[in-house]
């Protein structure tokens, strides 16, 4: 699962692209005590031996020596940081190191004070966009720059080619092993967060200066333009405030392609905390679905990074006998916490700090072996209800990478439908999640997600995502014309 834990509960609940900035009423938080050089290399070395210590996939993809000099470079660039931002970037620098999609400093988890500081230097750029292959594609626009047309290519932002900010924007984004579609998914603006990872790296790598941006970009057609707009300033609080709504739908459905599936869109399976009940949702619509006869379900698990295992209750109406758990290791680092480290770990389960307790091990390569072994995560799923004897097709893609990149590769692996889109964030190699530290760095008071079961597949597999059946991706002509190809792919299956 993927813990981004105060940030929007549904990316459907997103606010206008131009709401007008909502000041918060709640009282300012005390000013942050930016730490001194001694302070700022202390934290940074707890936090690359914390990392050493508990977390299960370090060497999946990195070496000792590289490492070693992750860490060695947190060290030298904390004790120089001269702000908050800088040490921030720091520890975000170090944790993207890691290869690790579930490793990372969240700027949406630290304290008020901090956050308070670096949001008030952080503007948020006023238009929407997507990667698209090494070009930077508008996807949707401002009535402040009407000549900025959707399908726009952006060239370059305050005089810097979009091609030189992506490439040094990619080493900062956290995603497993070497699948940069998931970084340069997250290294876009869709709009369903107060600020975008994006907004975040282009300011602490080049804090600004203007309230404003200049712009240089390609229309559809050809012509080559240039223009300023103004940076968003403490943008889209309305959309944290929806998230408020517990008990508000999170899924959608709708009948397409002449009535012929039923789709069912999933932008976000984060709903730990909500009240509405999803899985009566998921039943109900497998039932319309049997009773209208619909050929087949459509799954758009595109925007969808993850949360709680909700596909489990989808595939639980597909089969006829129990689907086992997946093959592989679940592996942990330790057996109890260190106590000098115990102070700076919350989570929401103590009994995380004795997870390696009754484990087989330690192996030669020093993990403990847990009970419940999948790779990927999941457990035996029984059948239930009656059985949807359609297709089922999923419309994935890279923001695919924690449960809907488990639930896309036993789709694949079970062939219980078919993948449709763009290659899943994740990694096939395996990943790092279900059980988690948030780790707070005493003087910084920095907070990093820390994740505590490594699942490790059976067989050995390739550095890279789950690849779709039938690939279907957007490009900068189909987005100037507002077509989903993706969606297209899929109802031509039906």
């Amino acid at each position: 699962m993927t813990l981004r834990r105060r940030e929007l509960l549904a990316a459907g609940l997103a606010a206008p692209l131009l709401a007008a900035p909502l000041r918060a009423q709640t009282a300012a938080p005390p000013p942050y005590r930016f730490p001194g050089a001694a302070e700022r290399r202390e934290d940074a070395a707890l936090l690359a031996r914390a990392y050493r210590t508990l977390h299960p996939g370090l060497l999946r993809y990195n070496s000792d020596a590289s490492l070693d000099a992750a860490a060695a470079r947190l060290l030298a660039e904390a004790g120089a940081a001269e702000s908050p931002e800088a040490l921030w970037l720091a520890a975000t620098r170090f944790t993207a190191a890691l290869r690790c999609g579930h490793s990372w400093v969240s700027p949406y988890n630290q304290g008020r004070a901090f956050t308070a500081l670096v949001n008030d230097r952080v503007g948020r750029l006023p238009f929407r966009f997507r990667w698209i292959g090494r070009r930077m594609i508008v996807t949707a626009t401002t009535p402040a720059l009407p000549e900025l047309r959707i399908g726009s290519e952006i060239v370059s932002l305050d005089g810097e080619a979009a091609a030189a900010l992506r490439a040094r924007l990619l080493p900062l984004a956290r995603a497993d092993g070497h699948n940069d579609a998931k970084r340069l998914d997250l290294l876009g603006s869709p709009g369903v967060s107060r600020y975008e990872d994006f907004d975040f790296l282009r300011h602490v790598t080049a804090p600004r200066r203007r309230d404003d941006c200049d712009l240089v970009w390609r229309t559809p057609d050809g012509r080559t333009m240039r223009g300023t707009a103004g940076l968003l300033l403490d943008p889209g609080k309305a959309v944290a405030e929806a998230a408020d709504a517990a008990d508000a739908p999170v899924f959608r459905r709708a009948l397409v392609g002449e009535g012929r599936a039923l789709l069912l869109t999933m932008p976000t399976w984060a709903v730990y905390d909500s009240k509405w009940d999803w899985r009566g949702f998921i039943d109900a619509s497998v039932d319309q679905a049997i009773a209208e006869k619909r050929p087949a379900i459509i799954v758009d698990l595109r925007d969808n990074e993850g949360g709680l295992d909700c596909g489990d209750v989808l595939l639980a109406r597909l089969i006829t006998a129990p689907l086992p758990a997946p093959a592989g290791a679940r592996r942990c680092r330790y057996r109890t916490t260190p106590a000098d480290l115990d102070p700076m770990l919350d989570t929401w389960d103590d009994s995380f700090r004795k997870l390696g307790v009754g484990a087989a091990g330690p192996d030669r390569e020093g993990f403990y072996r847990l009970a419940d072994a999948g790779s990927d995560g999941g457990g035996a799923i029984l059948p239930k209800g009656p059985r949807y004897q359609g297709k089922l097709i999923v419309l994935i893609s890279a923001t695919c990478s924690s449960a809907t990149f488990q639930f896309a590769a036993r789709v694949r692996r079970h062939r219980l439908g078919t993948l449709v889109g763009e290659p899943t964030g994740g990694n096939r190699r395996g990943i790092n999640g279900g059980a988690f530290f948030f780790l707070r760095l005493p003087h910084s008071r920095l907070e990093a997600d820390l994740p505590l079961i490594g699942y490790y597949p059976a067989t050995r597999e390739p550095d890279a995502g789950v690849l779709p059946d039938v690939p279907a991706a957007p490009t900068p002509a189909s987005v100037a014309a507002g077509i989903d190809l993706g969606l297209a792919a899929a109802l031509r299956l039906v």
